[in-house]
């Protein structure tokens, strides 16, 4: 029997979510990306460190935690730096917590007509100092030279430092103090505005940086959570549908296989095969009798 055609073709297929999918799964990659950057650079970067001393009173007390960002480059007048100083001046390898008061080339002294420590002439209104305390019982008069620094400490009057050292080297300075922590409370480390005022140093904006990245990794973890909702509720959603859409099990005939497509394509048209037209009686030719 020869083979019969039809023309009929299937219903167009409905678009696969492939684009959903993509834009999904991207979205869940970029605020991975932001989340695990924005932790690995303070990681990085920031060092935590335990003060044991009192010369950096009241600022920093014994038993304060302090992050510092490590390295020397972009050390401002007026900073808190964590140094080591070399064994042959100081004594002893241990680190020191000091306030950079003059940068190389500077010339820095004690004391003018007010008591103050001058910085290229520029009076220094430093009211961090010990309650108490003179900015320095001992006079000084120094140029620093390239690659130095001058610090001292916050109470004057027990503070080991460059009054007693002399200028030390910029090269030693392992961190800059960006952070305390005194018990469960936190303050922020800037340059003191006696330091801005006398154009010594800008304004320091320098803490912008890390509350940007805690505001990214804070935003990344908020997306991350909502676009988890979303997936999981898309999932039961979807699964949902399926399960609707399977028929019963029960009597009659058993459905059609998905692997066995219903059309079969012949030479750019579609054999409707013969299993699937049993029960119907086979066309007529042209002239009225049956095809053999």
């Amino acid at each position: 029997m020869a083979q019969q055609i039809a023309t009929w073709a299937p219903p167009a297929q409905p678009r696969s979510p492939r684009v959903g999918r993509i834009v999904f799964w991207a979205l869940v990659g970029l605020a991975l990306a932001v989340l695990v950057t924005s932790v690995a650079i303070p990681v990085v970067t920031i060092q935590p460190y335990l003060e044991q001393s009192t010369s950096m009173q009241p600022t920093l007390a014994p038993g304060d935690r302090i992050l510092a960002v490590e390295g020397s480059s972009g050390i401002r007048r007026g900073d808190i730096v964590v140094l080591r100083v070399p064994a042959s001046v100081s004594g002893t390898d241990d680190l020191f917590v000091k306030r950079v008061i003059a940068l190389p080339g500077d010339h820095v002294a004690c004391c003018d007509a007010k008591g103050q420590v001058t910085v290229d002439g520029k009076a220094l209104n430093e009211n961090y100092l010990y309650p108490g305390d003179r900015p320095s019982r001992t006079t000084f008069s120094v140029t620093v030279r390239k690659g130095e620094i001058w610090v001292m400490g916050d109470h004057r009057n027990i503070s080991v430092d460059s009054r007693k050292w002399g200028p030390v080297p910029l090269r030693g300075v392992v961190g800059r103090v960006i952070l305390v922590a005194h018990g469960s409370s936190f303050a922020t480390v800037r340059t003191p505005l006696t330091f801005v005022a006398g154009g010594l140093a800008p304004a320091d904006t320098r803490l912008g940086l890390y509350v940007g990245l805690a505001i990214a990794a804070a935003a990344a973890l908020v997306v991350l959570l909502l676009l988890a909702v979303f997936g999981i509720a898309r999932f039961a959603i979807r699964r949902r549908r399926r399960s609707h859409a399977t028929p019963p099990a029960g009597p009659g005939p058993p459905p059609i296989s998905a692997e066995r497509p219903v059309v079969q394509p012949l030479y750019g048209v579609y054999r409707v095969p013969s299993d699937l037209r049993a029960d119907e009686p086979p066309p007529k030719d042209a002239e009225g009798s049956l095809t053999d």
